[in-house]
C-alpha cells in the first residue's frame, strides 16, 4: 500500500475541532502519526493477550469502559511490548487513572466530546493523513480574489480561504446535509448548530424546523441563491449565510454555510460565497468523475475497464498475488433505484474508512452502483461478522434515501488473479437474493445456492417467450379481464402442495371457494394438477411471470 504521510498530532486535534473535549497529555509538534484504527473491546483484548500485530499509530477506543482501558495501558509498560504501543489514544472516557496509565507509558491521550460519532471522528483523522502535503495554505489573497487561484485546491484548502474572506466559520455538507465534508477551525465561536453537525448530530430540532420554514433547505436545493439567515437569540444562533453547490448539469452536490462569529461576516460576504460554490461544484464533481490512479487500479484489479494482471497489481499495491483473499460485495437495496449510483458513492467513503480500521491493507471500490471491498482472507467468521455489523451501521443513514445494504462474501479465492471471479460471484448472488422479501443481510454462494441457480434459471427461461406455457398466459388474461384470482388461487395451492384448507387459509377464503377456482383454472387452461408434470411446469411458469412483473434486473 501507498505509505501514509506523517502529520503532528496537534494538526488532527485542530481539524477535530469541537469534537475534541479536552486533551490531558498535551502533544507538541514532534509527537506524528501515520496511521489510525478503531478498536473495540474484543480487539483490545486480542491486542492484550499479544494476539494483535503492532498497532497502528492512533486508536480510537470505541465502547470501552475506562478501567479496562487503564488495565491495557498498564500491560502495555512492559517493556517487551514497547512494538505494540500507539502513539496516541482517543477515548471518551475522561479519568485521572487512565491518563496517568497513559502517560506512564508515554502515550498522549485525546478526550473525546461524548456526542461525537466515532465514524466521523475517524474519518476526520483519515482525511488529515490523507491531506497533500503540498496543498498551499497560504491566506494572503483575501475574497474573492483569493478563490480565483483555488482552482486546485481540495475542500480543505477551499474552506480555508472562504474564512479568510467571509471572517466567518465555514462548513460544507453533502447533498443530504448529513455529513460535514470539510470545515474551518471554530476558534471557540461555535453555536449549537455548528458543534452539532461537526459531532455528526443533527441539530436542534426547533432550530431545524424554522430552516425549513424559512425556506432556507429549499433555497439551496433550488439553486446558487446566497441565504442570508438571521440571528435567533432565543436559539443561542448566530447570523448565517448558506449557499448551494450544484453541477453544471443543475444536479445538487452539498451547501456551503458560513456562520457569523464574534466579529460581522465581510461586506463582501455573499460574493465570496458564490465564487466558493462554483469552485466547490467543480471539486465534488472532480472526486465523483475521477477516482485516483490507486482507485483507477482498484476498479481494474475488480475487472473493470479491461481489468489488469496480477502481477502489476501487486506490485503497485504492495499485495502478495497469491495470498488468500476475500471479496465482498455491498448493494443498496430499497429506496429510489434511479439514485441507487449516487447513493453508493456517497456512502462509498465511508465504506473505505470502515473496512481500513477492519483490516489496514483493505481495498474498497464502487463499481456499476455495488461496492466492493477486498481483504486478505485470514479467518472467514471473523469477516462474516464484521461485515453484518457494516451493513446494519448503515441503518437509517438519511444519504441511503431510505435503502437498505446488503453484502455477499466470497472466500477464499486463490490470490489476486481471482479478484474479478469473486467480484462476479458476489454479484451473481445479490441478483440473486438481495431483493427478497426475508433475504439475509450478509450471504455467502454457500448459503444462497438454491436462490442463485433457481435465479439464473429463471432469467434464462424469462428471456425465451417461445418456452412461455400458453395455458399459463390463459389464466392470466383471465384474471386481467374478470378479476377472477385463478393465478393466485393456484399458486397458493401448488405452494401448500395440494393441501387446499392449507392454501384456502393461507388466502384468507372458504376452502370450496379455492376449490372451485382450482376446478375453474383447470378447466379453462388444459392443465392437471394431478399430473406431476404439469405441476412442476406451472410453478416454473409462476416463478417467471413473477420475475417479469417484479422487474428483476
Amino acid at each position: 500500500m501507498v505509505v501514509q504521510p506523517s502529520v503532528a498530532l496537534s494538526e488532527v486535534v485542530v481539524a477535530l475541532d469541537t469534537a475534541v473535549a479536552r486533551v490531558p497529555l498535551v502533544p507538541d509538534d514532534t509527537v506524528r502519526i501515520r496511521s489510525v484504527s478503531m478498536f473495540d473491546a474484543d480487539d483490545l483484548a486480542a491486542q492484550a493477550d499479544g494476539g494483535a500485530d503492532q498497532l497502528t499509530d492512533a486508536v480510537l477506543l470505541v465502547g470501552i469502559d475506562g478501567g479496562t482501558v487503564t488495565d491495557w495501558l498498564t500491560r502495555l509498560a512492559d517493556p517487551g511490548r514497547i512494538g505494540h504501543r500507539p502513539v496516541v489514544i482517543f477515548t471518551k472516557t475522561d479519568a485521572a487513572d487512565l491518563v496517568d496509565a497513559a502517560s506512564a507509558v508515554g502515550i498522549s491521550v485525546v478526550v473525546v466530546d461524548s456526542r461525537a460519532r466515532w465514524d466521523r471522528v475517524l474519518m476526520t483523522v483519515q482525511a488529515v493523513l490523507d491531506r497533500n502535503d503540498g496543498l498551499d495554505r497560504g491566506r494572503d489573497d483575501a475574497g474573492a480574489s483569493a478563490l480565483a487561484h483555488a482552482v486546485d485546491v481540495d475542500l480543505v484548502g477551499l474552506v480555508g480561504l472562504i474564512a479568510h474572506g467571509t471572517g466567518g466559520l465555514v462548513s460544507i455538507e453533502d447533498a443530504t446535509s448529513a455529513r460535514v465534508l470539510a470545515y474551518s477551525p471554530s476558534k471557540g465561536e461555535a453555536d449549537d448548530l455548528r458543534v452539532q453537525t461537526i459531532l455528526g448530530r443533527a441539530g436542534p430540532p426547533a432550530y431545524l424546523e424554522l430552516l425549513r420554514e424559512w425556506g432556507v433547505f429549499a433555497a439551496i436545493r433550488r439553486g446558487m441563491e446566497v441565504v442570508d439567515v438571521p440571528e435567533h437569540p432565543e436559539q443561542a444562533m448566530r447570523r448565517r449565510l448558506v449557499v448551494g453547490v450544484h453541477s453544471r448539469s443543475g444536479r445538487h452536490l452539498g451547501s456551503i454555510w458560513v456562520q457569523e462569529g464574534e466579529r460581522p461576516l465581510a461586506d463582501d460576504a455573499s460574493d465570496v460565497l458564490r465564487g466558493a460554490a462554483a469552485i466547490a461544484a467543480r471539486i465534488l464533481t472532480r472526486e465523483m468523475q475521477a477516482p485516483s490512479t490507486e482507485g483507477q487500479l482498484v476498479q481494474r484489479l475488480f475487472g473493470a475497464h479491461g481489468g489488469i494482471d496480477s502481477s502489476t497489481a501487486g506490485a503497485y499495491l504492495r499485495w502478495p498475488i497469491d495470498e488468500p483473499v476475500a471479496v465482498v460485495g455491498i448493494a443498496a437495496v430499497g429506496g429510489d433505484e434511479r439514485h441507487r449510483d449516487e447513493v453508493m458513492a456517497a456512502v462509498g467513503g465511508s465504506l473505505r474508512l470502515h473496512a481500513s480500521a477492519f483490516v489496514a491493507s483493505a481495498l474498497t471500490t464502487v463499481l456499476d452502483g455495488r461496492a466492493y471491498l477486498l481483504f486478505p482472507a485470514t479467518g472467514s467468521a471473523a469477516i462474516i461478522r464484521w461485515t453484518r455489523g457494516l451493513v446494519t451501521r448503515f441503518d437509517d443513514d438519511p444519504v441511503l434515501g431510505g435503502a437498505m445494504l446488503h453484502a455477499a462474501v466470497v472466500m477464499p479465492l486463490a490470490g489476486l488473479h481471482d479478484v474479478p471471479a469473486g467480484r462476479a460471484e458476489v454479484d451473481r448472488v445479490l441478483s440473486a437474493t438481495a431483493s427478497g422479501a426475508d433475504a439475509a443481510r450478509v450471504t455467502t454462494l454457500a448459503e444462497s445456492r438454491t436462490a442463485v441457480l433457481l435465479g439464473e434459471i429463471l432469467d434464462v427461461l424469462a428471456a425465451r417467450d417461445d418456452l412461455a406455457d400458453p395455458r399459463l398466459t390463459i389464466l392470466v388474461d383471465y384474471d386481467g379481464e374478470h378479476d377472477g384470482g385463478l393465478v393466485a388461487s393456484v399458486a397458493a395451492y401448488l405452494e401448500a402442495h395440494g393441501n387446499v384448507r392449507d392454501a384456502a387459509r393461507a388466502m384468507g377464503v372458504h376452502a370450496n371457494t379455492l376449490r372451485y377456482r382450482i376446478d375453474r383454472a383447470q378447466h379453462l387452461s388444459g392443465l392437471r394438477f394431478d399430473d406431476a408434470g404439469d405441476r412442476l411446469l406451472t410453478e416454473i411458469g409462476l416463478a417467471v411471470w413473477r420475475r417479469r412483473s417484479v422487474g428483476y434486473r
